[in-house]
């Protein structure tokens, strides 16, 4: 019984593998009929040989340009607050809006009736004190005077020259003066009201320049210099573009939000501009020049980037740094020079060493 046993299973294995054999021969020539064939023969050895397709496109250069345009608002190069420095009634008003003035130009006058006086009565006595003091003088040249009363004397013209100062300083006090060339805003008082010391009289600004004060992020501190040119616009002066210059950089980060204070200097010979009004000021950074490569051509591999370059009909791998994005092209910093192509397709079956076949060249060879 054994034997036999053995004997059908030998037959029937015989039979199965049979059957595979045949079934595998109809699918093969199904396949043929219908135009496949096996990957591993008819593509993978003839496209290798003759290199992997690829498209690739020129590096070029491009400089790490950076342009920031921030808000901020403009304020006059110098202005004040105009006060009263004594009480009494406005005999005169020369301040209106807009008006221009020179500095030393008279704004304000009040009544002084009382503070002229008051000059005249210390120059008198500073004239009798300083008769007096050299008619002492002469006597104690004699001997006729004694020390004493002499040092009297002189101390009465003294006091009697400061008195007259003082009076002058309170005269001088009834006047309002323009503390520097430039323009009155509205006024509070007009002439005949009576004011008291120190109230608000009108404002008061030197806006022969605009400044504008801007928040810059800290990166690009290390761009910012002293006198780099800038512009800006406002809604002011709709349709007009005001050239500036970098006047002044604050001495620190603000640690909230890692942004520095840069002052912005804009000339307004004209007149046109007007402190407090909102300004976009354009700042152009240069930077340094770096190669430039398309985006498709830069690839990442386990946290490296890396780009495949044509050298001589073989893939090479050239590792970079990203350093900014352009227009769809990156800015790199590595060992690629201007002209050399890099592979934008095709990358998924590089690796270094490989013939490539370039099938077209985005920089305009094919």
């Amino acid at each position: 019984m054994e034997p036999m046993a053995t004997w059908k299973q030998l037959i029937l294995a015989a039979a199965l593998a049979a059957l595979g054999w045949f079934g595998w021969q109809e699918r093969a020539t199904v396949l043929a009929a219908a135009g496949f064939a096996p990957q591993e023969e008819a593509v993978a050895p003839r496209s290798l040989a003759a290199g992997v397709p690829v498209i690739v496109a020129p590096v070029e250069e491009a400089a790490d340009d950076l342009v920031l345009e921030i808000v901020g608002s403009g304020r006059a190069q110098r202005t004040v607050v105009l006060r009263s420095r004594g009480d009494g009634e406005i005999v005169e008003m020369a301040l209106a809006a807009n008006r221009k003035f020179k500095a030393g130009d008279i704004l304000m006058q009040l009544e002084d009736r009382d503070e002229r006086l008051a000059v005249s009565l210390a120059e008198t006595r500073l004239a009798d004190a300083e008769r007096t003091r050299t008619r002492f003088e002469q006597l104690s040249r004699t001997g006729t005077a004694t020390t004493s009363r002499l040092d009297e004397v002189v101390l009465a013209a003294e006091i009697a020259r400061l008195e007259l100062a003082r009076a002058r300083e309170a005269l001088d006090d009834r006047t309002l003066r323009a503390p520097f060339a430039g323009v009155s805003g509205l006024t509070a008082v007009e002439t005949g009201a009576y004011v008291a010391e120190s109230d608000e009289i009108a404002r008061y600004d030197d806006r022969s320049v605009i400044l504008v004060e801007v928040d810059i992020p800290e990166i690009a501190l290390p761009r910012i210099r002293l006198g780099l040119a800038v512009s800006a616009t406002t809604p002011s002066v709709p349709g007009q573009r005001f050239e500036g210059t970098v006047e002044a950089i604050d001495s620190q980060v603000d640690a909230s939000n890692r942004t520095a204070r840069l002052r912005v200097a804009i000339p307004n010979p004209s007149d046109t501009l007007r402190p407090g009004a909102s300004f976009t000021v354009r700042l152009a950074l240069p930077g340094d020049t770096y190669p430039a490569v398309p985006e498709l051509a830069v690839q990442f591999s386990r946290g490296t980037v890396h780009v495949w370059r044509v050298a001589e009909g073989k893939a090479e791998q050239v590792p970079v740094e990203m350093v900014a994005r352009r227009d769809g092209r990156v800015l790199v910093n590595g060992p690629l020079a201007p002209g050399e192509r890099v592979i934008v397709e095709g990358t998924q079956r590089l690796r270094p060493g490989r013939a490539v076949a370039v099938q077209q060249d985005a920089g305009g060879e094919t």
